[in-house]
């Protein structure tokens, strides 16, 4: 991960503080100790979501999707601590350090990375315009090159929505995201596996919307890879902080 060190000083990306960083990493020993960490995942976990399962009840994530639009899903971390600071991060401040950070764990998750393309959660174009990247397409860009996979634009999402995080119940999340995406014009995936990819999965209204848009088009089967995996509703959103720092691009 070479290249990665800011210019703008040896600020943690994590904790933002000025205390040493690791050998070519933007983090401090302390945060990449607990990225490392975080990695581990404790507690009894889905088979088929990886969600945490309350004791004694079944996986409500699952229960949410009875049509079986995704096949399983993935993530190498939980919603809190190094890996949220990171995903907040790259989702708000721009930062692609960040997702060089998460992408590898994230590449690990997988079980068998035997699918035909991997499909990026789409941003509305009022959207990408205003923050000139997709988090989730710079995250399916790093785990394409590590896993193998091409990244495939087949979603479109016409319809601009208001920001989940400003959602704050099951059925709002729901009914924001509903008839948001579209496959994309010349989308060809009829009888493919597909990876979705998005940095951070909460209710799966999101993932559950997209994953229905490419069975209608044909697709195989469609799991979904993220960054974090949050306990639940995620209300309100970080506040961008500092200058942005983009990899290889004007900022």
């Amino acid at each position: 991960m070479g290249g990665l060190i800011s210019p703008e000083g040896a600020l943690c990306l994590s904790c933002g503080k000025r205390r040493g960083l690791v050998s070519g990493l933007p983090l401090c020993p302390a945060c990449a100790g607990e990225l490392v960490r975080a990695e581990r995942q404790r507690g009894t976990l889905c088979p088929r979501c990886k969600s945490v399962l309350p004791p004694g009840r079944p996986c409500r994530f699952c229960g949410r999707d009875p049509e079986g639009l995704l096949r399983e899903s993935f993530a190498p971390y939980r919603y809190r601590g190094v890996p949220r600071a990171l995903a907040l991060t790259l989702k708000f401040r721009g930062d692609t350090r960040a997702a060089a950070l998460l992408a590898p764990a994230m590449a690990r998750s997988l079980k068998a990375p035997d699918y035909d393309a991997l499909v990026p959660v789409p941003l509305s174009a009022q959207r990408l315009w205003e923050r000139d990247y997709n988090q989730a397409r710079e995250l399916a860009e790093l785990v394409g090159h590590l896993a193998g996979i091409p990244v495939r634009d087949f979603l479109v999402r016409p319809k601009k929505t208001a920001r989940q995080t400003d959602q704050h119940s099951l059925r709002g999340r729901v009914q924001n995201v509903a008839g948001a995406f579209a496959a994309a014009p010349g989308a060809d995936c009829a009888g493919k596996r597909i990876l979705l990819v998005d940095d951070v999965r909460t209710t799966g209204a999101t993932a559950l919307s997209c994953a229905r848009v490419l069975r209608e088009a044909g697709a195989e089967a469609v799991d979904l890879l993220t960054a974090c995996i949050a306990p639940g509703l995620v209300r309100g959103r970080a506040r961008p902080t500092g200058k942005r720092f983009r990899i290889g691009k004007k900022g």
